[in-house]
């Protein structure tokens, strides 16, 4: 029997490390000359819709041939644990010409782990992008042709934006030092696709916040079995019918996949709450746990991926596994089963995901990732956290190696450290670390330049920075001391000196600033730029 337990990390104030990224405009595009007539019917067909009709019971057929027009389709009925032996066909109807029934998969594994409750979870096929229509035929049987009761079509049209065409993306990180860690690829945002972050509420309050696992250590590589004919533009729009479906229709809290690739080579930011972090997503059903999921836009059952799509899945799995100090060529236990770190989505439950084509590429993805990373782990953060004890002692990489201003950061399980090379590579643990978040690498305090130490008072702790220092005591607490004032209290012999430790944080006084300590206070005049001893 499988283990599904999780170690999922509720952390407040994550709002620091997500990046923050350009909200899209949600105009929808309008022809510049057309008659009123003519002008509702292109807002019709634009505007966002959701519709649910209902399979009628013991027919299990519904027919619907005036429907508003919709982009893409999908089934749910509800939760059962025998929903792989159902079989659900669809048609749809465009410009009065009904297209060939279509199979649609249903991949019960395809959503949160058993462990984690998200929403109100509905069984269902995968959504199928139909790009334009306004009618719909679906049917859905059984083996054994007992009825399915609560069953409903599902017809969405994710409208249009103005950006659909040209969607803006993050710019690529500049790999300026060769010991550094792969970065990250050029990646188009939850902005840049137009999601609708109220969404996230839909299902509930505690959907909106993302939930966490403790790191990343595979890449599960899916399809999403869709058609493989949809054109640049259509590819928002596709990415936020997926999204209403997964939301709405299937009752997750968000988006399954972490990372999706269209067959131009384009990788889109999935579900929510920081592409460095790992963010649990429900895309491999008992095995989202520190894991991300990648899927390809696309029906590779069909056809084969596209070369520009294999180098973008490529340069995200490098990017992601480079980062955590995770080999492309390696394996490791996950949900209690051995797994290739990087693995298709049948490797673990009897599924035709990601599809023939795609699967027989899984070997070419793993040595491009490795050539990628260099073909080897090894940044002065890893070594260095190596020397401190590794994984066992320091926890494991959180927020992957990512670039600061001045040099470069992992945040462990257990402490944070840094890099740079004015300063070498040092942490921070314990209360310090939680101070020194609030400042972060490239704020008042800079870069640590030596590891946490026991101050002059018996009792106390210290740890310096490249502008300063943060001091604790049990009776005088933590407070930092930085720039002028930190360079006075150093001259006078910081926590040696007469003053004592600090017992506030500096605060603006008539004409400049001042600080605190047992036995005196420090004054900075901003007209002399001078500090003065009280």
């Amino acid at each position: 029997m499988r283990n599904t337990r999780l170690a999922v990390t509720a952390v407040t104030g994550l709002a620091l490390f997500v990046p923050n990224l350009p909200q899209s405009s949600a105009e929808a595009t309008k022809p510049p000359e057309a008659t009123k007539a003519e002008a509702t019917r292109a807002q019709e067909a634009t505007d966002p819709s959701y519709q649910e009709l209902p399979l009628r019971q013991g027919l299990s057929t519904t027919s619907a041939t005036a429907t508003k027009p919709f982009g893409m389709v999908g089934v749910t009925w509800p939760s059962r644990p025998d929903s792989h032996e159902l079989v659900v066909k669809v048609r749809v109807q465009r410009n009065g010409v009904w297209s060939d029934w279509e199979q649609l998969p249903v991949e019960e594994d395809h959503g949160p782990d058993p462990a984690i409750l998200e929403g109100r979870e509905r069984s269902g096929t995968d959504p199928f992008w139909v790009g334009d229509a306004n009618g719909v035929d679906a049917s859905l049987t059984t083996q054994d042709g007992t009825a399915v009761s609560g069953a409903k079509v599902v017809l969405i049209q994710p409208g249009t934006l103005a950006t659909d065409a040209n969607p803006p993306s993050t710019f690529a990180a500049d790999r300026t030092d060769a010991r550094a860690p792969y970065p990250v690829p050029a990646i188009i945002g939850r902005p840049g696709w137009g999601a609708d972050e109220r969404l996230r509420s839909h299902n509930g309050a505690a959907c909106a916040r993302p939930k966490y696992t403790s790191t990343v250590q595979a890449a599960f590589v899916h399809h999403t079995a869709d058609r493989n004919n949809y054109t640049r533009a259509q590819v928002p729009a596709m990415i936020r019918a997926m999204y209403a479906y997964h939301v709405k229709s299937r009752g997750w809290c968000d988006l399954g996949y972490n990372f999706l690739v269209d067959k131009f080579g384009r990788a889109f930011e999935g579900r929510y709450g920081g592409m460095q972090l790992p963010v649990l997503g429900a895309h491999t059903g008992a095995f989202n746990g520190n894991s991300f999921g990648v899927s390809l836009i696309g029906n590779f059952e069909k056809v084969k991926p596209t070369r520009a799509m294999l180098e973008a899945t490529a340069r995200i799995i490098a990017w992601k596994l480079d980062a955590n100090y995770r080999s492309p060529q390696a394996t490791v236990v996950l949900g209690g089963s051995k797994l290739h770190t990087v693995s298709g989505h049948r490797d673990t439950k009897a599924t035709a995901c990601p599809g023939n084509n795609l699967y027989s590429q899984l070997g070419w993805l793993k040595q491009r990732a490795d050539a990628l990373m260099g073909k080897s782990v090894s940044t002065e953060i890893y070594r260095f956290a190596q020397q401190l004890g590794g994984y066992r002692k320091i926890g494991q990489p959180f927020w992957g190696e990512h670039p600061t201003r001045t040099g470069r950061a992992t945040y462990f399980g257990a402490r944070d450290l840094f890099w740079s090379r004015a300063t070498g590579a040092h942490s921070v643990q314990g209360g310090f670390r939680g101070r020194f978040r609030m400042y972060g690498p490239d704020g008042l305090l800079g870069m640590p330049t030596a590891e946490q130490r026991d101050g002059r008072p018996s009792g106390s702790r210290v740890q310096a920075f490249h502008y300063g220092a943060i001091y604790w005591s049990r009776r005088t607490g933590m407070h930092a001391v930085n720039g002028l004032i930190s360079r006075k209290y150093g001259a006078l012999g910081s926590d040696r000196s007469r003053l004592g430790l600090p017992v506030s944080e500096p605060f603006k006084v008539a004409g400049g600033v001042q600080q605190k300590f047992q036995h005196g206070r420090l004054t900075l005049s901003f007209r002399t730029q001078k500090v003065y001893v009280t």
